[in-house]
């Protein structure tokens, strides 16, 4: 994945998941538990699944869960964290057609091809599962407060991260039903120098693709304006939401 000054490295990406502060993330996937009616006997898998923060919250439905993820730095952090994980690709699950109840993405898909992927996850999911998505709310993406510092990021981000109509598009090209869309908002408190440490450890892909000198200038302006790294910053991000049922077989 290569854009302007670098590339995405999966490996450094795991490395700095512990920057990230989403501390909403177990929320955003117990809504996808809750749509599923994820229980006993379900079977969820999890798309890029990083470290397993979601994949917990369906194993405590009882389901049985597991990771597909492109990393292997990933899927080692994840297995360490007793997790059952697989090294792969979206667009070629190794899984059986029609046999899981949740297909789960959250800020995974646009590391791949989002309409292989989209249709992937229908050939897996059984009649009366869902295929859930969590991706960036189109409005977030020239409003973010990376793009206060990196002025690349927008125009990046535009182009990496899908359309979330497009998405609902590929969701009904590839069987499922009727896709539903809502944005969720989460505001992000954390300390100035915990951002920094978070900027430098490259806790966001689209900072890998970013010239190095670009982000030096915005850590050097971040600094200047925020010169006590135990100051408390607040910022938000804006997550879309796109999910669809398999329709079920006729009675």
């Amino acid at each position: 994945m290569r854009s302007g000054g670098g590339s995405v490295d999966l490996g450094r990406l795991a490395g700095a998941y512990g920057y990230r502060a989403e501390q909403a993330a177990t929320g955003r996937a117990a809504l996808a538990a809750d749509a599923a009616h994820l229980s006993a006997g379900k079977v969820a898998i999890d798309i890029g699944g990083g470290t397993g923060t979601h994949t917990a919250v369906f194993a405590g439905r009882g389901a049985r869960v597991f990771i597909v993820d492109l990393s292997p730095d990933m899927a080692l952090r994840a297995q360490r964290s007793g997790h059952a994980v697989v090294v792969g690709d979206g667009a070629a699950l190794p899984i059986a057609s029609a046999t899981v109840d949740l297909v789960y993405f959250h800020l995974s898909i646009h590391h791949g091809d989002p309409e292989r992927w989209i249709a992937e996850a229908a050939r897996v999911v059984r009649p009366g599962g869902m295929v859930w998505v969590w991706t960036l709310a189109p409005e977030h993406l020239r409003s973010s407060f990376l793009t206060r510092w990196f002025p690349s990021v927008a125009a990046i981000d535009e182009h990496r991260f899908p359309d979330p109509d497009r998405l609902a598009a590929s969701m009904a090209e590839s069987g499922l039903g009727m896709a539903e869309q809502s944005t969720h908002t989460e505001r992000i408190t954390r300390t100035a120098g915990s951002w920094v440490a978070a900027v430098g450890a490259g806790f966001v892909s689209t900072l890998h693709l970013l010239d190095p000198s670009e982000v030096a200038s915005g850590v050097a302006a971040f600094t200047a304006a925020h010169p006590d790294p135990d100051e408390v910053v607040d910022y938000d991000i804006a997550y879309r939401r796109v999910s669809s049922t398999r329709p079920s077989l006729p009675s």
